[in-house]
C-alpha cells in the first residue's frame, strides 16, 4: 500500500490558520519534502517535535520543558524565515507574505503507551485533546506575541485591502483595524500532525489506536509521515482507517477551536 493513496483520497484538502482574519486555503500541491499537501508556490519552514520525549518513567509530562520547546519552535522558525534563500520568486514572496510554519507535533501513540493509556478510552482521548489544544495554543500565543513586538504577516493588509475594496466603508475599515490588534500572528500556519502517529512508532500498526485520530483535528495542516508497519493490516483496515481520517477533515471546525472570533 502506497502512503500517497492517503492525500488522494483526502483530496480536496485545504490548511487552515487559528487566525480568524485569515481563511483556509485550498492545498493543491503536494511536497515531498514536507510530507503534506500545501498551496501552490508555499513557502515552509518544517520542525519537528516529538511531544513523547517530555513524557517521564511515571507518565508525567515536563510541561515547562516542553513549553519551552513549543516557544523555541516558533523563534527558530520565525528566524529561518528571513535567513533561507528560496530560488523562486513565487516562493519568495509566499515567505514574506504569510511566513508559514509547520511544527509537525509527533508521538501521540508513543505517549499513550508510555502512560500506559487505553488508546480505546474516550478519558484518553480527552486527555490527549487536551495536550493537543495546549499545545497549539502555545504556538499560537507566540505567534501571537511575535506579531505585536516586530509585525504581523502581511497577508493580514492584504486581506484588509480585500475587505476594503468590497466593503468601501470606513466604519468596515475601523472595525478590520481593531480587529487586526486584536487577533493578528507572525505566521499563517503552525502546526501539522500526520495521522500515523497516533500510533506507537517503529512497530506494528495496532487498529486500537486510530481511535486517537481525532486529535489530528487540532492541526493547520496535515502530515503524511509513516514510521509504521501496515503490512499486517487487510485491505478493509486501510480503507476504514481513511474514511475515519476523511471523515474527521470534513467536519474540522478549523480555527474556531481555540482562535477569539471576531
Amino acid at each position: 500500500m502506497q502512503d500517497s493513496a492517503m492525500y488522494l483520497v483526502l483530496e480536496p484538502a485545504v490548511v487552515t490558520s487559528l487566525c480568524p482574519l485569515l481563511p483556509a486555503e485550498a492545498a493543491s500541491d503536494f511536497s515531498p519534502q514536507l510530507c503534506m499537501q500545501v498551496p501552490r508556490h508555499s513557502a515552509w519552514i518544517p520542525q519537528a517535535l516529538d511531544l513523547a520525549a517530555y513524557v517521564g518513567p511515571s507518565g508525567d509530562i515536563a510541561m515547562t520543558a516542553l513549553e519551552n520547546a513549543l516557544i523555541a519552535c516558533v523563534d527558530d522558525g520565525d528566524r529561518l524565515h528571513d535567513q533561507t534563500e528560496w530560488g523562486e520568486p513565487l516562493i519568495e514572496y509566499d515567505s514574506w507574505l504569510n511566513r508559514r510554519l509547520a511544527i509537525a507535533l509527533r508521538g501521540w501513540g508513543d505517549i499513550a503507551e508510555k502512560k500506559g493509556s487505553d488508546p480505546c478510552s474516550l478519558q484518553t482521548l480527552r486527555e490527549m485533546e487536551e495536550l493537543a489544544e495546549w499545545a497549539c495554543l502555545t504556538l499560537h500565543n507566540r505567534s501571537r506575541h511575535l506579531a505585536r513586538e516586530r509585525n504581523w504577516c502581511p497577508a493580514l493588509d492584504e486581506a484588509g485591502a480585500l475587505v476594503m475594496q468590497q466593503k468601501q466603508s470606513r466604519a468596515w475599515g475601523r472595525r478590520w483595524k481593531k480587529a487586526v490588534q486584536d487577533v493578528a500572528v507572525r505566521h499563517r500556519n503552525l502546526t501539522t500532525i500526520s495521522p500515523w502517529d497516533v500510533f506507537p512508532r517503529q512497530k506494528r500498526a495496532d487498529l486500537r489506536y486510530a481511535d486517537l485520530l481525532p486529535l489530528t483535528r487540532f492541526a493547520d495542516s496535515l502530515s503524511f509521515q509513516r514510521d509504521v508497519s501496515i503490512s499486517h493490516w487487510e485491505v478493509n483496515d486501510f480503507k476504514g482507517f481513511h474514511e475515519r481520517l476523511s471523515a474527521i477533515v470534513r467536519c474540522n471546525g478549523g480555527a474556531t477551536l481555540i482562535a477569539k472570533q471576531v
